[in-house]
């Protein structure tokens, strides 16, 4: 049996498809890529903050913002954190009875691999307070 309508091939427009969805598919893995490293940044973040805070709250009152900065910093490179500059701050509120510390750690997330996305640098921020322990030299 003969068939009526010739039969056309399909293989240019999977080439066209081919070409319209591999910027769009790039784009979405260089995205996906730049909120993980958001993502893992604010808990690194968040977790430095803390050992910052611990550590300055078991030594003396001159000793803590060193302390605070050399726990965070330590904190973050151990766990690889993913930032181009970090910065820490110390805070002691209250009185002498009654103190406590709080560390602010700030991160900009290192945005290398991303510039398809055209994203300006982000900066995230955590804080921790822990009270000051007077019995370890937080007195």
């Amino acid at each position: 049996m003969i068939d009526p309508l010739p039969r056309r091939s399909d293989s240019g427009s999977v080439a066209v498809e081919l070409v319209l969805l591999t910027p769009v598919l790039i784009l979405l893995t260089v995205f996906i890529v730049f909120l993980g490293r958001a993502g893992g940044a604010i808990q690194q973040v968040r977790h430095a903050a803390d050992a910052g805070a611990r550590a300055a709250s078991i030594v003396g009152r001159g000793s803590m913002e060193s302390a605070a900065a050399a726990a965070a910093n330590r904190d973050l490179s151990n766990n690889g954190a993913n930032c181009s500059a970090t910065s820490v701050a110390v805070m002691v509120n209250g009185a002498a009875d009654a103190m406590s510390v709080t560390v602010t750690v700030s991160c900009t997330i290192n945005g290398q691999g991303t510039a398809l996305l055209a994203a300006n640098s982000r900066t995230v921020h955590a804080s921790s307070t822990e009270v000051v322990d007077e019995h370890r030299g937080g007195g």
